[in-house]
């Protein structure tokens, strides 16, 4: 929801009559006063960690909320424009379990400065997936203060939100507001200021029994979160709350390794056999904090992480003076508390850009500055924390030669933008090592000749460049199969002789629509071949792939909740798929 309200939703509106209305609360006071345990057994949510919800501030009288205008900008050629909200969600605040018949109860005040703004709090049972051009809704029940009403929306998966809305008494409308939510049975009841309004049917959004909490308000508005409660209506039902923990790898689970060519993980194996070069993975906040067997695989077989959207700047820089770090901080931490390296991705790119970036009218120096000050900023924050960054993602047109000039920094400063966000990240941390990071290099041509001459004259420069990216993402269908590993390794040669540092960055293998036994293993023998050719060269020092596991896979589509990629080694049951093995395979040698 939270500053850029959902497009083509269905928004209901009730003016009850005083017959109509006796009547709902009548059958709402009956099913709740049913079996209702003390109040005294509330549990008191706000008492958890709201500390790690981005645009939340805990203080005296409850935790302010401050809109951040959080959305996810399509790319150039998506048919709509509209950004999608992508609001803020309390991953490592509390988690609610619960079985049976509950009410969750809040107050939600404006702020005596901004009395007219909107307040929105969102409890999920099933939470979203994110890429960096699309959002996947979960489940959802969002409750909201909008004008003079109470905004009830119900997401049910990737179908438009069920809206409804109910008007607020006179005093509530510029002060302070107690709403419910009731699950009783297959209906929700809302109350507003303990008086029924309505009792609507629940199409099963809180079945998983895990509930989390999200936040947000109107773009530079704010709120006051005063009272967040959560209780059992009956002595059948339960609901235990937990403070969301950051994962961390047993001893058991470390050696919990699918048995295949060696008993070893992947990172073990690596760790042993080829300690110089990570076996890394991009890296998604919501799976890593919501799915634990994601963490486990992700902890025991990688010893590299590269945040996959938490660090690019929609994400991580939503308004010109707010920040939202606490996905990006969830996976720093996480890494560091497992031991794993990270590879920061990516402060300098045409894509990603929140619009008050792209929309502002801004003088030349302004954007200068605009970059200059995230640089420092992003970078500033992990000094010392992140060992690598892909400072410039993608300079190059798609399967061109030609620098991408539709960027505000190539607008402002033409190719010399390229050097500048290097020279600014050295600046903000002078022993990260800083890549340049694209795809389609790999097959010699005239992009990858386009990006080894830009690399050979930012070195003639003395600008501080060390390595290049080659993201890898391949297809592989009978008409077209991706580039032979011997054939790459005479074009990488190049880049090594410059005295770069090379790596395989966000390599994925497409199989399209055939993941037949006998694709599957062509893939697998095509992820050995280019780990191969990475153990085989010192000048390469990781071998990382854009996820691991289809279930969380940038080649999912947006508008199919079950239409998984096939282009990673877990499959969508988080199981080891062929191409696990070959390279347990390869680094066991």
């Amino acid at each position: 929801m939270d500053d850029i309200m959902r497009v083509n939703s269905r928004e209901k509106r009730y003016r009850w009559s005083g017959r109509a209305r006796k009547g709902l609360v009548l059958g709402a006071a009956l099913l709740l006063g049913a079996g209702c345990v003390n109040s005294s057994d509330k549990i008191e949510l706000l008492d958890q960690d709201w500390t790690h919800l981005a645009g939340a501030e805990r203080v005296d009288e409850g935790v302010r909320i401050e809109g951040l205008g959080r959305a996810i900008v399509p790319t150039d050629d998506a048919d709509d424009q509209t950004p999608v909200a992508n609001p803020p969600i309390n991953l490592r605040g509390p988690v609610l379990r619960v079985k049976g018949d509950f009410v969750l109860s809040a107050r939600l005040s404006r702020l005596e400065s901004s009395p007219n703004d909107s307040a929105y709090l969102t409890i999920y049972g099933e939470l979203p997936l994110t890429q960096d051009e699309w959002r996947q809704e979960g489940r959802a029940v969002t409750l909201g203060l909008e004008d003079n009403d109470l905004i009830v929306e119900l997401q049910d998966g990737i179908d438009d939100p069920e809206r409804h809305a109910y008007p607020l008494p006179g005093s509530a409308r510029s002060q302070g507001v107690d709403v419910s939510l009731a699950r009783i049975g297959d209906r929700f009841s809302i109350q507003i200021n303990d008086e029924t309004v309505a009792l609507i049917d629940d199409p099963g959004l809180f079945d998983s029994g895990v509930l989390w909490f999200g936040a947000s308000a109107r773009k530079d508005g704010e709120y006051l979160l005063k009272s967040l409660t959560a209780r059992a209506l009956d002595k059948r039902s339960e609901v235990t709350v937990v403070d969301n923990q950051m994962p961390v790898l047993s001893a058991e689970e470390e050696e919990s390794a699918p048995t295949g060519p060696a008993t070893a993980s992947l990172r073990r194996l690596a760790e042993k056999n080829h300690s110089q070069l990570h076996i890394g993975t991009a890296v998604a906040a919501i799976p890593l904090l919501s799915d634990q067997e994601y963490a486990r695989i992700l902890a025991r077989e990688f010893n590299m992480v590269t945040p996959e959207n938490a660090m690019k700047f929609q994400f991580i820089h939503p308004r010109p003076e707010r920040y939202a770090f606490a996905d990006a901080d969830a996976i720093v931490d996480f890494a560091e508390a497992n031991d794993m390296a990270i590879h920061g991705h990516t402060l300098a790119w045409k894509e990603a850009l929140p619009r008050w970036v792209t929309e502002t009218d801004y003088t030349d120096q302004q954007l200068k500055q605009i970059l200059a000050e995230h640089i420092a900023t992003v970078v500033g924050r992990y000094k010392g924390r992140i060992q690598s960054w892909d400072v410039v993602n993608e300079p190059f047109e798609p399967f061109g030669a030609e620098l991408r000039t539709g960027s505000p920094w190539y607008q402002v400063m033409g190719e010399d933008y390229i050097a500048f966000a290097l020279k600014e990240a050295h600046r903000a941390d002078p022993e990260a090592k800083l890549y340049i990071n694209d795809y389609a290099l790999e097959d010699p041509g005239p992009k990858s000749d386009a990006m080894y001459a830009l690399a050979k004259s930012l070195l003639a420069q003395g600008v501080p460049l060390h390595g290049i990216g080659f993201q890898m993402h391949e297809d592989m269908t009978d008409d077209y199969q991706p580039v032979e590993a011997s054939v790459f390794r005479d074009n990488v040669q190049r880049f090594i002789d410059l005295g770069l540092e090379v790596r395989v960055s966000e390599m994925d293998v497409n199989l399209q629509e055939d993941d037949s036994e006998e694709r599957l293993q062509q893939q697998a023998d095509y992820y050995r071949s280019i780990l191969e050719l990475a153990l085989d060269k010192p000048a390469f020092t990781a071998f990382s792939m854009w996820g691991f596991t289809d279930r969380y896979s940038s080649l999912q589509e947006w508008w199919d909740a079950d239409g998984f990629g096939n282009g990673l080694i877990f499959d969508a049951e988080h199981q080891p798929k062929p191409a696990y093995f070959s390279l347990q395979e390869a680094l066991k040698e």
